[in-house]
């Protein structure tokens, strides 16, 4: 395994660029120096320590005999008594006098590097070798033996399993955490409700480490036998968490995230015939899901949430059984299966529907949708320029789709419903300002401008690309097409 090693390398040699030059032609005779090695190090290295210093080396300079060469240096440690046979080595090169290493690094270097017992009494030898540039200068090297206890690291990897994580109880596929420091783990991603605790190797269900109860707060215990006790970590919200663990002081710390709790959500009822629809995500809330249909009678009536496709659990519910589509509280699986309820002389109709996940604060803004007679094109890009009143008609293909096809400028365009002279009316709008008109279909975000709040709102499409194109807008399904013909 390859190190990254915190060499604190300290230059004794040279003082800087801008010293004297006769100081300079002085470092080369190193005279009749004896090549001479100091070492000191803690006995007893530790994980919790892994910071601290662990063990430090100094050398004098050696001799090149007046030759005028320089010297570099070459530091060797080797298992006691096998006379640097297969030595770990670490090049100096020149006017490095010094190396030190943390706990942590040194008890790599001795149990990893060099292979040595974890967690027993070792005996090291230490060599620095000074190699001078002229042959004809032979290498003088000066050596140490320590003798230094070691450490068994707590473990290398760690492992997020339980049905509350995203693979599950699969101990096969266990959800990866990334090592941080000596002990130290953190995941960031989606949970749901549910429990975990953690593994370190993959494909065994122990060791692991699970909540001790008989603490405060989210402290560890570590598990190594079916026969103890197995209590496990919960997640009552789903949503997005950032879990933290430190083996070495048992402690675990589980923050959740600003992100929705789900990254998809699903109508699904007696109207799609109990499929699970995708709703799309508001352009501008991402908490907020969306969804626009004739809703046709079909045995029932009834719809409700999903928040993963074809899975019946997790699902968003009214609070009351058979409640008015007008119903706004939510909740996420609490009591019973309740559901939404449409009458049969209710349906056939169009319904535009928004279902809000931030959590604590679920709610369904659901209503009949009325459609616009026109929806009108106004902008530098288009025909007609900012001219409300004559912004450019796009022509009606039914009820909700409209089109129109032809020559765009560079510039910007945005979509009225109304045609209101104060410009506060009814409009279609990009999700966010300049936004690149391009080819591909798109979500709409529907503004109406007499809601308080709205009226600072304008958010337009940016036309770089000039030419002929072909625009289809849903009004139902608040979306655009758009294809670019030449």
């Amino acid at each position: 395994m390859k190190h990254v090693r915190n060499y604190l390398l300290i230059l004794i040699a040279s003082t800087f660029a801008l010293a004297s030059c006769s100081e300079d032609l002085q470092e080369l005779d190193k005279g009749e120096d004896i090549l001479t090695l100091s070492a000191s190090c803690t006995e007893t290295l530790s994980e919790l320590n892994s910071d601290s210093d662990g063990a430090s080396f100094s050398w004098s300079k050696g001799s090149n005999r007046g030759t005028g060469s320089s010297i570099s240096y070459t530091m060797e440690f080797a298992k006691a008594g096998t006379g640097f046979a297969t030595p770990y080595s670490v090049p100096m090169g020149q006017g490095t006098y010094s190396i030190s290493y943390t706990e942590s690094d040194f008890n790599d270097l001795l149990t990893e590097d060099l292979g040595l017992e974890e967690g027993a009494s070792v005996s090291v030898d230490v060599r620095v070798t000074a190699d001078v540039y002229d042959g004809s200068v032979d290498d003088q090297t000066a050596d140490t033996t320590l003798t230094v206890t070691t450490y068994k690291p707590v473990s290398r990897t760690l492992y997020l399993i339980g049905d509350a994580t995203p693979n599950g109880w699969s101990a096969d596929n266990a959800t990866e955490m990334a090592w941080t420091a000596a002990g130290k783990f953190s995941w960031t991603g989606k949970m749901t409700q549910g429990n975990f605790k953690f593994i370190t190797t993959l494909g065994s269900f122990l060791p692991s480490y699970n909540h001790d109860t008989s603490g405060s707060g989210y402290s560890l215990v570590y598990r190594d036998s079916d026969g103890d006790p197995d209590e496990q970590f919960q997640i009552t919200e789903p949503g997005s968490y950032t879990i933290t663990a430190d083996l070495l002081n048992l402690v675990i710390t589980v923050e959740k995230g600003s992100e929705p709790p789900f990254d998809m959500i699903y109508f699904v009822g007696s109207f799609t015939g109990w499929s699970f629809v995708e709703m799309t995500k508001d352009p501008t809330n991402p908490f907020v899901f969306r969804y626009g249909a004739v809703l046709d009678w079909n045995d029932g009536g009834e719809f409700k949430f999903g928040t993963k496709k074809d899975d019946w659990s997790e699902m968003y519910h009214p609070t009351i059984e058979e409640a008015p589509y007008t119903h706004s509280d939510v909740m996420l699986d609490d009591t019973g299966d309740y559901k939404w309820f449409i009458p049969e002389a209710d349906c056939g109709k169009p319904y535009k529907m928004a279902l809000d996940i931030t959590p604590g604060s679920e709610s369904l803004t659901m209503e009949v949708f009325v459609p616009y007679e026109g929806i009108y094109m106004v902008g530098d890009a288009t025909p007609n320029g900012w001219s409300i009143d004559d912004a450019t008609a796009m022509t009606a293909v039914d009820d909700y789709d409209f089109t129109w096809t032809g020559d765009l400028a560079a510039g910007e365009l945005k979509f009225t419903c109304d045609k209101k002279s104060d410009w506060m009316g009814a409009w279609f709008m990009a999700s966010e300002n300049d936004k690149e008109f391009v080819e591909g279909t798109e979500t709409v975000t529907f503004v109406d401008k007499q809601i308080t709040g709205n009226g600072d709102i304008d958010r337009k499409w940016k036309v770089s690309d000039a030419g002929n194109y072909t625009i289809v807008l849903n009004q139902l399904t608040e979306t655009m097409t758009v294809k670019k013909n030449y």
